[in-house]
């Protein structure tokens, strides 16, 4: 049996800031830039009824290799994992042991969100923090993608283009045969910012298909 030792804290990302001190000046000026990962040490103990050295080597394994952490009481919110430190096991007793797990975790909490299939102009709500959506494109020769105020050329694909705002990349994939398409893009990659986000599309373009990714700090 594996368990968190404690009620787990919720974790929170700060805000990378730089305060200058100006000569003259009424208190500091202060330049706000990007959120920080998150380090995040979880205590675990595990109760095995034969030994827990075996069972310790398993939940290593399982840690290790873990990509998303969430909790029990909102499974639908979660963190991306970045990294994992396990510190060494205390074992006083045969059949029970406790260790301490240290997670550095992305700056946001993501909720597990569906693709949204759009064909006409539509709007898209976002009340967290700004998000950078997946997107697919359905097209046959050139077209625009309107987000509020953003523009996104695409030119000269027949077919499908995908759209990937957090990995800065725009390509194919067909059948795991994966294409780079990003001189088929002009423009900065999209983000759907907090409020409302009017959608529409233009030229060659049928449909759009777009995951959201909602995201808080």
């Amino acid at each position: 049996m594996y368990l968190v030792e404690d009620r787990p804290p919720v974790p929170t990302a700060q805000q990378d800031t730089e305060q200058l001190v100006m000569r003259g000046r009424n208190g500091s000026l202060t330049k706000k830039y990007a959120y920080l990962d998150i380090p995040y040490p979880l205590n675990f103990a595990i109760y095995d009824n034969v030994s827990f050295k075996p069972a310790f080597r398993k939940a290593k394994q399982v840690l290790f290799s873990a990509k998303k952490l969430a909790f029990e009481d909102e499974p639908e919110i979660f963190y991306k994992i970045k990294s994992v430190q396990i510190d060494i096991a205390e074992n006083d007793v045969e059949e029970f042991g406790q260790f301490t797990v240290n997670f550095t975790l992305d700056p946001f909490a993501y909720e597990e969100t569906e693709t949204i299939t759009i064909t006409q102009q539509t709007s898209l709500s976002n009340a967290g923090y700004d998000s950078e959506p997946y997107i697919k494109c359905y097209i046959s020769g050139t077209g625009k993608i309107y987000i509020g105020e953003q523009v996104i050329t695409i030119k000269d694909v027949n077919g499908t283009i995908e759209i990937d705002s957090t990995m800065m990349n725009a390509y194919r994939n067909e059948n795991g045969l994966i294409t780079n398409l990003n001189n088929k893009m002009i423009g900065d990659f999209p983000v759907l910012v907090e409020g409302i986000n009017r959608i529409s599309f233009d030229g060659d373009i049928t449909k759009l298909e777009i995951n959201p990714r909602w995201r808080w700090v």
